[in-house]
């Protein structure tokens, strides 16, 4: 903390140098006591005869008071929003399929995009829209169905060979597919760019006061990490209040809980 008081036009120039716990004070000639308790703290104090009075209090163990939570928050979510990642994603899939050789009835499993579309807007995350394509499990009550939907495991063919006997057995092949598919995505990504004013939107909502800002997407954080750095920038991140990728939560989009999360951390009610 450093408090200045002036009292009557008296003026003095100081220049303080702080070097690891001394402090090193180079002042026009006035009068100076100082008092030091331990390395952490120093208190100086200078009282000359005309009025002025200079008090600079230094204390390193005692922390910043907390600041004021925001009145309100600015979330954005990554695939669609910050970067249009849909097509990428779908790409990544089709590739770790093709290299699993997944077969269904002898014929190759292959996501179209007016397919992908469907279960991007279905069911959220990667694994959980795979477990829904093949077990038809895992969409919201009353969510609407497509005709592509297997409902089948499907044989690696490329890796054995043997369909999964049971929903362990594939829940075990969905999170192979998922690590080979978010290292095909890290690949493509690289050649994404951000959405035209979003991030010029982003810094507006970072410079204002009272608002926090933050990203919450579905994707995995493996994936995640590589778009936003590439898109929003390692400076910008910094700069924001609140980052959460799919991994940090039990319950994928659409369900509110990332959001939930993220009010909970900024100190939000849900209703702001």
């Amino acid at each position: 903390r450093l408090r200045t008081t002036l009292a009557t036009g008296y003026m003095l120039r100081l220049l303080l140098a702080l070097a690891t716990a001394d402090a090193l004070l180079l002042l026009a000639p006035r009068r100076l006591a100082s008092r030091r308790a331990g390395l952490a703290s120093m208190t100086l104090e200078i009282s000359p005869p005309d009025g002025f009075v200079w008090g600079v209090n230094l204390d390193e163990g005692s922390p910043p008071p907390p600041s004021p939570p925001p009145s309100a928050a600015l979330l954005f979510d990554c695939d669609g929003v910050l970067v249009e990642t849909e097509e990428l994603h779908r790409v990544a899939y089709n590739m770790a399929f093709e290299e699993f050789g997944l077969q269904i009835a002898g014929a190759p499993v292959v996501w179209s995009k007016e397919y992908y579309s469907f279960l991007a807007n279905t069911v959220g995350g990667g694994k959980p829209k795979m477990r829904y394509h093949f077990t038809g499990l895992g969409a919201p009550e009353g969510a609407r169905t497509h005709q592509d939907t297997a409902k089948v495991w499907p044989a690696p063919t490329a890796r054995g060979g043997a369909v999964p006997a049971d929903e362990a057995a594939g829940m075990a092949l969905v999170d192979e597919l998922q690590d080979f598919k978010t290292e095909c995505y890290k690949q493509l990504v690289t050649k994404a760019g951000p959405r035209p004013g979003v991030l010029a939107l982003m810094d507006s909502a970072i410079a204002a006061p009272g608002i926090a800002v933050g990203i919450c997407s579905a994707s995995t954080r493996g994936g995640f990490e590589k778009v936003v750095d590439a898109v929003v920038g390692q400076e910008r991140l910094a700069r924001l209040d609140v980052v959460i990728a799919g991994d940090d939560v039990s319950r994928k989009k659409p369900h509110p809980e990332i959001y939930n999360v993220a009010a909970q951390r900024l100190r939000l009610s849900r209703a702001d």
